[in-house]
């Protein structure tokens, strides 16, 4: 009888569980937004995403510089930028939604490039910059 009461109550809470979420997942209620203050708002996101991937990570290290672009794009780590993103593809119609992941892609692909940079390109650039200046040679008297 306790082996069937133990199973009856682990069986419940599973469902119960599985149930309140599924409903917070598919049946939220979401205040929908207009398309033009989506579009507003992506322009926005848009312009901050430019400002950061011009952000200079020269002589910086990886973390330094994909911390530099985080940090230009607003809030700890980049988070609010994010933040701002996701609510852009959870509440805005099919096409502003479509545009929103687009811009958060790009933020993804511009902070790889950041890192990319920050790896080889940047010790790259310095080796030959090393290596374009004139040699000083030793004066004999």
């Amino acid at each position: 009888m306790a082996q069937v009461i133990f199973f009856g109550a682990l069986v419940w809470v599973i469902v119960s569980g599985s149930a309140q979420i599924l409903a917070e997942g598919w049946f939220a209620r979401r205040v929908p937004r207009d398309s033009g203050a989506c579009r507003s708002e992506l322009v926005s996101l848009r312009t901050r995403l430019a400002d950061a991937s011009l952000v200079q990570s020269e002589n910086l290290g990886e973390l330094a510089a994909v911390l530099a672009f985080r940090k230009a794009l607003g809030g700890e780590a980049g988070r609010a930028w994010d933040i701002r993103v996701q609510e852009l593809i959870d509440g805005c119609p099919a096409a502003e939604s479509t545009a929103a992941y687009a811009l958060a892609r790009l933020r993804a692909a511009h902070e790889a490039m950041v890192r990319i940079d920050a790896q080889q390109v940047a010790p790259a650039r310095d080796a030959h910059r090393r290596s374009a200046l004139p040699v000083a040679t030793p004066q004999t008297p």
